[in-house]
């Protein structure tokens, strides 16, 4: 009993070693973020920034100290890797349709999210088959010496082979050698082989369940991952515009923050405006209808239709003349939309997004170039 606990818990250590290697592998950026004075003094001394390309030798080393702290060294650590593969897989769909932020990259400046991370983890998986199934099951199978083991039925003494008691083929077939055979029991045994072709059946039957079981739940898997649906534009708009305005708290000063997931969802509605035009021709009140920002609370709202100075780490607005009309900010990454007015002033003629905050460096070139290089250069 404590044998299987010790195995469960390995293969739960296991589990979590492996979804930390793919978390680093998706999303390394979280852990070190990008820093410019960093990358600045990478070249003249030692950073930490230096050993983020290295990251994922740490989960990879708790695995391996995991599946040697006792037997079944495979079995616990391919429970963990390919454990994590296939629910990362199931679940790449349902992030899809509901979180695309944490599939792919909202700009070409970030790192690569579950689909930078996956096939490296992938490429994990299939070394780690070919070097722990294959190659050391290879290079260090077992092997039993013949003095270490009485003679089996097929083996042949010495003796025997001497090539003075050999014979012709004429005596061998005038007088060939029979086998001696030995029974264990008086008497055929009828319930016994009976008894052995029921459990032979049995294994057999098993055998072929689990196949049946293992190929089925390949091809539910596959189905799930191709088959489960999908929003359009105007759905994903509409998923986006309801968690757009979530928060997650107050900082000591008032200001309340966004979660992850609205800010990014906040940076594609802003996008999408600023896209395809779509608060041309309206007023502000209009605008703001569209946007449903009734949704936020009173206070809320007021925070985000906030017009007042804004600087942003992205931009030089010095020589600018847009109006800030909604921002979104979970504290480090911002997503602002700026309107452009008529001449009167009351009608909205154009809309611009800029994000700030996401990745410094990235940042500070836009802002030194006066360029907002977040189109198809960050999306290749």
């Amino acid at each position: 009993m404590g044998g299987k606990l010790t195995l469960a818990l390995r293969i739960l250590l296991s589990l979590l070693g492996a979804a930390a290697l793919l978390y680093v592998f998706s999303y390394p950026d979280s852990i070190i973020p990008r820093s410019l004075l960093e990358e600045e003094l990478e070249d003249e001394r030692f950073t930490r920034y230096a050993l983020k390309p290295l990251m994922f030798l740490v989960p990879l080393a708790f695995m391996e100290l995991v599946s040697l702290c006792g037997n079944r060294r495979n079995l616990v650590w391919f429970s963990g890797l390919i454990g994590v593969l296939l629910a990362a897989v199931a679940a790449w769909p349902v992030l899809t349709a509901y979180r695309p932020e944490l599939v792919h990259p909202t700009f070409g400046f970030e790192d690569g999210k579950l689909a930078g991370g996956l096939p490296w983890y992938a490429v994990v998986v299939a070394c780690s088959l070919l070097v722990r199934v294959t190659m050391l099951s290879y290079l260090f199978k077992y092997y039993r010496s013949p003095d270490d083991e009485e003679m089996s039925s097929g083996d042949v003494d010495a003796a025997e082979l001497d090539p003075e008691n050999a014979r012709t083929v004429r005596e061998i077939a005038a007088n060939p050698a029979k086998a001696k055979p030995r029974f264990l029991f008086q008497e055929i045994d009828f319930g016994r082989i009976r008894s052995f072709h029921e459990l032979m059946a049995t294994l057999l039957g098993r055998r072929r369940r689990t196949r049946i079981a293992t190929v089925s739940g390949f091809a539910l898997l596959i189905a799930w991952f191709f088959l489960f649906p999908q929003p359009n534009a105007r759905q994903a708009l509409q998923r986006d515009l309801a968690a757009m305005y979530a928060t997650r708290g107050t900082t000591a000063n008032g200001t309340r923050l966004a979660t992850h997931r609205a800010v990014h969802a906040a940076y594609r509605v802003m996008e999408y405006i600023s896209d395809h035009e779509s608060l041309a021709g309206f007023t502000r009140e209009k605008a703001e209808k569209w946007l449903h920002l009734d949704r936020a609370p009173a206070a809320y709202r007021r925070q985000l239709r906030d017009n007042g100075e804004l600087t942003l780490a992205s931009v030089d607005d010095l020589f600018e003349s847009r109006e800030r009309f909604l921002t979104v900010t979970d504290g480090t990454r911002w997503a602002v939309l700026f309107i452009r007015t008529n001449e009167a002033g009351d009608t909205i003629t154009i809309s611009e997004v800029q994000d700030a905050g996401w990745n410094a460096i990235a940042d500070e070139l836009r802002r030194v170039y006066g360029t907002d290089w977040r189109g198809a250069y960050y999306r290749d």
